[in-house]
């Protein structure tokens, strides 16, 4: 009979895309091991260390994601260590994350779930998801219109999701008008990328503060370089394709078409930021790299293109100052999927 041994793994505080890497992919990496060696081992979810209020919607977001994904290999609930919080909980019931977590029977909270009462917090964030994926297509064109027909579907879906967070009461009616075309625009194409490269469900998580719009399109796809390989045909004869120099150039294509590149651009304008996480790395797009990418595209054309163009990568703790750049890192483990994440000022 095969072994059989508990793992917990520590989500850490789930303060941010960082935050979630140092600490969870430790843990699945061994996880991981342990089933290529033949053990049956059976993980369970820290939640301990979770600070309510230091929480950020990115990490929450990816945690549903790839929790989606460890439930459906292990094939059963995964029990939850945590904290008696009924006001979190709350917090998490108004969100959405509760449901979500019921509807695909992710968690056994081994009674630690209740006692929480909702809808008295904060409801300028919400959680949800896209599942419908696109069957193989066979050609171009019936891709183009698929694609086409989703965003406007998922654009008119967000709208009706987040009417509260763009109620105009908040937030200068003009600016309002113009923060729901980007959004929704960004967003729709960013989900669409998941259901269709990533073939995964996308976890969509949306936050609004009195300073600023945050969004956050998570998958548990292939990543990056697989999708890309796929559906470029001058990739497939490059050796090495990492998963870093894929979200380079990802967000470099299709300068002239509605892309990655134009949703990066649309933000940058807007002084928001993009971050993309696939596997092992992530890129972080501000103004100032953003330029730098852009003018590397005209002068070296896309094929040519190297991560040494937009500077050097970053080791460890990201300084201010560069985070205010934009920078590129790599990590030494890897969570499965891809992680992207927009804030828009207000």
């Amino acid at each position: 009979m095969a072994d059989r041994d508990i793992l917990e793994i520590n989500v850490g505080p789930l303060s941010s895309f960082n935050s979630l890497n140092l600490y969870l992919s430790p843990g699945l990496d061994k996880l991981r091991s342990d089933y290529a060696k033949g053990k049956q081992t059976i993980p369970v979810w820290d939640l301990r260390n979770i600070s309510p209020k230091g929480v950020a919607i990115s990490a929450l977001v990816s945690f549903l994601s790839i929790a989606k994904k460890i439930r459906d290999f292990i094939g059963q609930p995964i029990e939850v260590l945590s904290l008696w919080q009924p006001e979190f909980q709350g917090f998490l019931s108004d969100i959405g994350f509760v449901q979500i977590s019921k509807e695909f029977d992710l968690f056994d909270w081994k009674g630690m779930l209740g006692g929480f009462s909702s809808g008295k917090t904060n409801p300028n964030t919400k959680i949800f998801y896209y599942s419908n994926l696109p069957s193989n297509f066979d050609n171009h064109d019936a891709i183009v219109a698929w694609k086409d027909s989703k965003r406007q579907d998922i654009k008119h879906s967000m709208l009706i999701k987040l009417n509260n967070i763009f109620d105009s009461k908040m937030i200068d009616e003009r600016w309002s008008q113009n923060l729901e075309s980007v959004l929704t625009i960004t967003a729709a194409e960013l989900i669409v990328n998941s259901l269709l490269h990533g073939r995964d469900i996308a976890f969509v998580g949306v936050q609004r503060s009195s300073k600023r719009i945050t969004t956050t399109i998570c998958d548990s796809g292939s990543g990056f370089p697989k999708s890309m390989r796929q559906n470029h045909s001058w990739l497939k004869d490059r050796k090495l394709l990492r998963h870093v120099d894929a979200l380079l150039i990802a967000s470099l294509l299709s300068k002239n078409k509605i892309g990655l590149y134009r949703a990066i651009d649309d933000v940058i304008l807007t002084g928001g930021y993009v971050i993309i996480s696939s596997f092992d790395c992530e890129i972080r797009w501000q103004h100032s790299i953003w330029e730098i990418a852009k003018l590397a595209l005209e002068t070296n054309g896309l094929s040519k293109i190297k991560l040494e163009d937009i500077g050097s990568p970053i080791e460890g703790f990201v300084e201010t100052g560069r985070i205010q750049q934009g920078y590129y890192k790599t990590y030494p483990t890897f969570l499965v999927g891809s992680r992207i994440t927009f804030e828009i000022p207000l």
